[in-house]
């Protein structure tokens, strides 16, 4: 049996999915940017499971709370960053901030450039402290891959049984692939062709964007 589980993937990968499937499972979990709270926070003695942030100090996890799970979710790379687009110009149409709507509104073409080597330097460092500890990390992309399959592969990591009508949620659909945007949020295709132009910007083929890990 596992201590705790840290979901440890970027925001805009499933983490709200998950959160939601360790509800389901009957596990107390906490979703928010856990990334930010101190280890020593009363708040870990009381949850199981923790969803949600940008790049943990998954080696201060791992010592604090010995025998635990780590969950990377991890997508599409192009996906992945069409999602955090989105996710910014729909905070904005709402009026509200943040720091990667700041991020992004300072410099949109030097914020992608920026979310792609961090992304990819942080899946490193995380291959790299987990490396021959596969019972210890699971890679998994909940966004893109087949869902039962994910389940499966989710609860036998965890050690813990299917239940009948266990199903894996689909929170945020509408960052999802393929989502339509409304109001002042811009069309699909031209997210895209930020995207695109971003990977080209970062000397990376179109090829890239298929890249979930790392």
């Amino acid at each position: 049996m596992f201590n705790k589980v840290f979901c440890i993937g970027f925001n805009k990968t499933g983490t709200s999915s998950m959160h939601r499937l360790f509800l389901d499972l009957g596990l107390r979990s906490f979703h928010g940017y856990y990334s930010h709270i101190p280890v020593s926070d009363p708040l870990y003695a009381g949850y199981q499971c923790f969803s949600d942030g940008n790049e943990h100090d998954f080696p201060l996890l791992d010592r604090t709370f010995p025998g635990s799970r780590f969950i990377l979710t991890t997508r599409r790379l192009d996906d992945w960053l069409a999602s955090r687009i989105r996710h910014v110009e729909h905070r904005r149409s709402i009026g509200a901030t943040g720091p990667m709507r700041e991020e992004y509104e300072a410099g949109p073409r030097q914020a992608l450039q920026a979310w792609i080597g961090r992304r990819h330097h942080y899946h490193e460092r995380v291959r790299q402290y987990f490396d021959g500890r596969e019972a210890d990390l699971l890679v998994i992309d909940i966004c893109g891959g087949e869902e039962q399959d994910s389940l499966a592969r989710i609860l036998g990591f965890l050690g813990l049984p299917a239940r009948p009508g266990l199903a894996l949620p689909h929170e945020n659909p509408r960052e999802g692939r393929g989502a339509v945007a409304s109001g002042p949020v811009r069309s699909r295709e031209a997210v895209r062709a930020d995207v695109d132009q971003a990977l080209r910007d970062s000397g990376l083929p179109a090829a890239a964007g298929a890249t979930v890990f790392p």
